[in-house]
């Protein structure tokens, strides 16, 4: 079996040269989590940084009433634990694998030796800045849509993370359960699977076992605007 690389082939380091990407490699600590499994629960300790060699890691929150909101859905060379720069803190989300995840880790303070080169600080920059772009339309996206304007929202939005062209259309390529698109709309799974039913019957999308496929991205669009 070939042996995987951590960290140091990441695109974040593309700059470095082979030292310091040798360098990256030992520092770093290497895991496999299975799915459902958890990489951190909110309330715990944050004291290390995580980058996602392959898989997917789901970052979320519970509410008062146990109602699960996702935040994020994470893929390859994606980075979390991000708060872990700024202090000593607790970590204000949980990440759990969704399926069997690959995830390079490092502590602050080796990290903080790495953020010394002015290019990977700035890449770091940009990625905490898409983020926090990214977190500003997941608010406005619930804030100024109905239901069935959320999740067209949310569709469109994986496809353009995870889109597979296919012969009918684009194959969101995660196994996402109706009950996963309302955690991330904040709906219920009664309103999320009527929706997905609606948009099934007019011609929109369709359903590939626990995939959904984009028939129509331009009517789906016009289904985010129409709240």
């Amino acid at each position: 079996m070939k042996k995987i690389r951590c960290m140091k082939d990441l695109e974040i380091f593309s700059a470095l040269d082979f030292t310091e990407r040798e360098r990256i490699g030992a520092l770093a600590r290497k895991r496999v989590y299975r799915k459902n499994e958890f990489v951190f629960r909110e309330g715990e300790p944050a004291d290390a940084i995580y980058l996602i060699k392959y898989g997917r890691v789901k970052l979320f929150k519970v509410s008062g009433e146990g109602r699960e909101i996702i935040l994020d859905i994470l893929k390859e060379d994606d980075m979390f634990g991000e708060n872990t720069f700024f202090e000593d803190t607790l970590h204000t989300m949980s990440a759990q694998a969704m399926e069997d995840t690959f995830v390079c880790s490092c502590s602050r303070e080796d990290f903080a030796v790495l953020l010394k080169n002015p290019q990977i600080s700035l890449k770091i920059i940009q990625l905490l800045g898409k983020k926090l772009n990214d977190f500003t339309d997941q608010v406005a996206n619930m804030a100024f849509r109905d239901v069935r304007g959320r999740i067209a929202a949310a569709l469109l939005s994986l496809a353009d993370e995870y889109g597979v062209p296919s012969p009918e259309g684009i194959t969101i390529d995660i196994e996402l359960t109706h009950q996963d698109i309302g955690n991330l709309v904040n709906a219920s799974r009664v309103m999320v699977t009527k929706i997905l039913g609606l948009l099934k019957q007019e011609g929109i999308i369709a359903a590939r076992g626990q995939r959904i496929c984009l028939l129509d991205r331009e009517k789906l669009a016009e289904a985010m605007e129409a709240c």
